[in-house]
């Protein structure tokens, strides 16, 4: 972590240089973050089914309707999801949504959106103030910096967002506070009261934006929300549902029967007309489509600052739900849905970088090598000094830490157990062979030669087993196991972007799949009392690219 030297975000010659802390990308193997974010985690699942705070938004207070979003020439908006992660990734794109864009292979300039959409998990590791404010609101803020007076106009764009899973750690209690108090966030000005609302846009748009708690079920009072929306819907309208989780990835039915419910009970017959479901979570950008008519188009875009998912393991075709597209269908229907287009990070590369695993685990997750190394340690230490009943105790742990770190995508619980003993006797063979193999030979030595043995075995355990899992999790990601755990130990700050979409006047959406090949590094103070605060250093630049040809949606 270090902080960097800037203009002061509202021009002031009194306010000199103000800093800006810049912290590094969450080192997700990391076993204090993996305790920690676990807990979290866990608590938030008890405590959120017996104070849920979406139930608490009712009254005066929250009163919230639809946002109208009016105009009679081209309307435009941005998308991005999982956001504010390292500082590098997180401004970069930060910076590329304030701007406006001139991309020739787009046909000329795409304007900043007037509305951004943050589609959640908004702070990473877990949501609270203190994080929100360094990994986001500050990064965005000083990327779009508000006007002096810091009074939003009728010209300033609205930011709206949506909470994810990482939101909800702490309840969503910081997550209102940062988004539903109405106060700007740089140069957005925020407007919503609650953790879900609707914006009605221009020729014949409607943005839908749920929040599914921790992929659980959606209350009845937003339900009811929704419900009185549908009423304002057109015939020939056209909808977008924004939602936290991409269902159509997710192998029980229980979350695709989720947003299922919702588009039967809120949105009745308008259903049908929705005709985009956008969603992040998973941090890549890929999208499919039905052959079947009047479907909607399932867009993954979760590319705004968190670590890079695989794309290369990605099915050609989905099955998907038929209920997603027609409430009124059997249960067991199911659509074909094929991946269309390109997918951010491209496939090849996505399984090129896979590879670095083997490198990158040990070095981006040091604290696991320490961890590894101390069990070494405390084996061959146990081994010299005959303490069996210790030595299999820790062993004992250890195998049980690598059934529990399992995680099959698909299958019986027998699955998982497979998977996790083949794992723990992968990472526990070598320290078997050395608590049968140090006593022969060293038991007879001094203690200093000992205390030698001890560290030696802890470096070569440590260094062994980080490889060993590395090389395990590139072999069983390929069966489904474990792909996402294989990603997050690369922390992985580039291939980010987001969508940039037009409503044009006819009512035909374009949606803009942008693309950032490799986040910035080096950052010095801007010039000027316009414009972001922090500027690439030359010769570093925003490789700014389309990830695809627009993908075009007739109302």
């Amino acid at each position: 972590m270090d902080t960097l030297e800037t203009r002061p975000a509202v021009p002031n010659p009194a306010a000199g240089k103000s800093t800006l802390t810049r912290l590094g990308a969450v080192r997700w193997l990391s076993p204090t973050e993996l305790v920690r974010t676990g807990l979290k985690a866990v608590l938030a699942g008890v405590f959120g089914q017996y104070a849920d705070r979406r139930e608490m938004q009712q009254g005066p207070m929250f009163e919230q309707s639809t946002f109208p979003h009016t105009g009679d020439g081209e309307f435009w908006f941005d998308y991005v999801s999982d956001i504010g992660d390292g500082f590098d990734a997180t401004y970069s794109v930060a910076s590329l949504l304030a701007s406006d864009l001139d991309l020739p292979e787009a046909g000329g300039v795409l304007p900043r959106g007037s509305v951004l959409v943050m589609g959640g998990d908004q702070v990473y590791p877990f949501g609270d103030v203190e994080a929100y404010e360094q990994r986001t609101t500050k990064v965005y803020a000083a990327a779009f910096p508000e006007a002096a007076g810091g009074n939003a106009t009728a010209d300033s764009p609205v930011l709206y967002a949506v909470p994810g899973n990482h939101d909800w750690y702490d309840g969503l209690t910081a997550f209102l506070r940062v988004f539903g108090q109405q106060e700007n966030i740089g140069g957005w000005c925020t407007r919503q009261k609650r953790s879900y609302f609707a914006l009605d846009l221009p020729h014949g748009w409607w943005l839908m934006a749920i929040d599914i708690q921790l992929d659980t079920y959606i209350d009845k009072p937003q339900l009811e929300y929704f419900k009185k929306v549908a009423e304002k819907i057109g015939d020939n309208d056209s909808v977008i549902v924004c939602t936290a989780v991409p269902s159509w990835y997710e192998p029980t039915e229980s979350s695709i029967d989720r947003l299922a419910y919702f588009l039967r009970y809120s949105l009745g017959e308008r259903a049908r007309q929705v005709r985009v479901v956008l969603t992040g979570d998973v941090h890549h950008y890929a999208r499919y489509q039905s052959d079947q008519p009047d479907t909607p188009i399932l867009v993954t875009a979760g590319t705004g600052g968190a670590y890079t998912s695989a794309t290369h393991l990605l099915p050609e075709e989905l099955p998907v739900s038929a209920k997603l597209s027609d409430t009124r269908a059997e249960a067991a229907a199911k659509l074909t849905y094929k991946r269309r287009g390109e997918t951010w990070p491209p496939r090849p590369e996505s399984s090129r970088v896979s590879w670095t695993v083997l490198w990158r685990l040990a070095a981006r997750n040091w604290t696991l090598l320490l961890v590894f190394a101390g069990l070494y340690g405390l084996l061959a230490a146990g081994a010299l000094l005959g303490s069996w009943l210790w030595v299999v105790a820790l062993l004992a742990l250890a195998g049980g830490g690598a059934v529990a770190f399992t995680k099959p995508r698909t299958g019986s619980r027998g699955r998982r157990w497979r998977y996790g003993v083949g794992l723990a006797l992968v990472q526990l063979a070598p320290a078997i062979a050395m608590v049968w193999w140090i006593p022969r030979i060293a038991g007879e030595w001094g203690w200093l030669e000992r205390a030698g043995v001890v560290a030696g075995a802890a470096v070569a355990g440590g260094v062994l087993v980080a490889e060993l899992l590395a090389a395990w999790l590139l072999v069983v990601s390929r069966r489904e196991v474990n792909v996402n755990e294989l990603f997050a130990a690369l922390s992985i700050e580039d291939y980010k972007g987001f969508l940039r979409c037009r409503i044009e006047r006819d009512g035909t959406l374009s949606i803009f799949p942008i693309g950032l090949r490799k986040s910035v590094r080096d950052w010095e103070p801007a010039t000027g009392d316009k414009g972001p605060r922090l500027v690439p250093k030359p010769p570093e630049k925003l490789d700014v690219r389309l990830i695809e040809p627009p993908v075009r949606v007739r109302s």
